[in-house]
């Protein structure tokens, strides 16, 4: 018997490779976010749907941002009829005030891994925008000309999905020297002018406030922390990408040098100021899923034996062990928050629906210690509320709640109360 010898060549277009993974009416199409607001990817595959003559298209993206906002003229067009993942900005609030005739479906991190996991969310064809493959889809997001950070939330995609395109502006000689996802799981690389501009993954949501009152709900974190007990040698961390999250970061870096204090690691989302804290031998591990900025996207892909996380490990709600309930504390933003300590993260107070939910619920429900950050007021709107408009994450595990005018704690933590 002869053997086979395979050595076809999977590049192609975008157009050509929907075509041939059999897109049709109805199908569900998900995408990552790790370029966010930088991403071209998403524009790009539904202008090609658009031109295929294809209707009802599901979106199963892990988030959108104002950067996609041609996704209205396509739900106008019905060319998109669901969309089931986070929403930021210009979309959310044209769904908002237009339903679509089937609810949008946001899910955290973790649980939206779950779902591709177990089929409860079934993808047609996974689009994952790459800044670097070869010919026959061994890929990542690290290095490249448009590095972003890693893929950890396409992942899952490439394994479950029934088709695989990997898009790229970067086709390199193979094998590709870093592989996030590999060949077996790929059917077409689509090659493009551009996948984005990793420069605008810095967002309005991932900027470091500049306020001076949230500035002091930053100190008063780390205050708290301390006071409970948390700012010690061995402590584990993560905060999330909100400003107020972010000074928090700086200032418990801050704290820990001062205190001669070592954490054993963070989890997450990585920026400057996590790096800043590492590389002082004040973090001794990095343990991350997504680059916020710039500089941590040029860190990582100069030092590709920092440890990635993907979400399956990060968070996943069925899995036997998951990185998240290694968590002493945990900062974490909000829209409202209530007197019963549901946080809204989602909607604002008129009901628009302007923001995803990331990993906000997963972390709390794992972390020995959430609190929640937040101004009483923005602008003339009050934020600590009788009732929060959208439960993202339920009282039940929050812990403490950091506002200008004081903190309060969950009176079932009675242990954080005789600390403080």
């Amino acid at each position: 018997m002869s053997k086979t010898i395979s050595n076809i060549s999977k590049l192609t277009d975008l157009k050509t490779a929907l075509k041939k993974c059999g897109l049709k009416n109805g199908d569900t199409i998900s995408f990552h976010h790790q370029l966010r607001n930088g991403d071209n990817v998403l524009n790009l595959t539904l202008e090609a749907v658009k031109e295929l003559d294809v209707k009802n298209i599901r979106l199963a993206q892990t988030a959108l941002f104002n950067v996609h906002k041609p996704v209205i003229d396509y739900i106008k067009d019905g060319i998109v009829c669901r969309i089931e993942g986070s929403i930021n900005g210009v979309v959310g609030d044209y769904v908002s005030r237009h339903p679509l005739k089937n609810p949008v479906i946001l899910r955290s991190h973790g649980r939206r891994w779950a779902d591709v996991k177990t089929g409860n969310l079934h993808i047609d064809i996974a689009v994952i925008g790459a800044s670097s493959s070869d010919e026959k889809g061994n890929c990542t997001g690290i290095i490249g000309k448009n590095s972003f950070g890693p893929i950890i939330y396409s992942q899952i995609d490439a394994m479950k999905a029934d088709h695989v395109i990997v898009v790229t502006d970067t086709v390199v000689e193979y094998p590709c020297m870093y592989q996030e996802i590999t060949e077996g799981f790929v059917d077409y690389v689509a090659g493009v002018d551009s996948i984005g501009d990793p420069k605008n993954i810095v967002s309005g949501s991932t900027k470091i406030t500049d306020d001076p009152v949230k500035q002091q709900i930053a100190h008063d974190c780390i205050s708290l922390m301390d006071a409970a007990g948390i700012i010690k040698n061995g402590m584990s961390f993560q905060s999330g990408a909100g400003g107020i999250s972010l000074a928090a970061t700086k200032y418990l870096g801050e704290a820990i040098e001062e205190k001669n204090v070592t954490a054993s690691f963070a989890i997450g989302g990585i920026t400057k100021y996590l790096i800043d804290i590492h590389e002082n031998g004040r973090i001794k591990k990095l343990y991350y899923g997504q680059c916020f900025d710039c500089e941590s996207v040029k860190y990582i892909s100069e030092k590709t034996g920092v440890p990635i996380l993907d979400v399956g490990h990060y968070a996943d709600p069925l899995s036997k062990g998951k990185a998240v309930d290694s968590l002493d504390v945990v900062v974490l933003g909000a829209t409202e928050v209530d007197t019963s300590f549901n946080v809204d993260v989602n909607t604002h107070s008129d009901g628009r629906l302007l923001h995803g939910i990331g990993g906000h619920q997963d972390t709390a429900a794992g972390a020995k210690f959430t609190i929640i950050t937040a101004p009483l007021y923005r602008k003339k709107n009050p934020i600590v509320r009788e009732k929060v408009t959208t439960i993202t994450t339920p009282g039940s595990v929050v812990d403490a709640v950091v506002t200008n005018e004081g903190i309060a704690i969950n009176p079932e933590r009675k242990d954080i109360l005789e600390k403080v």
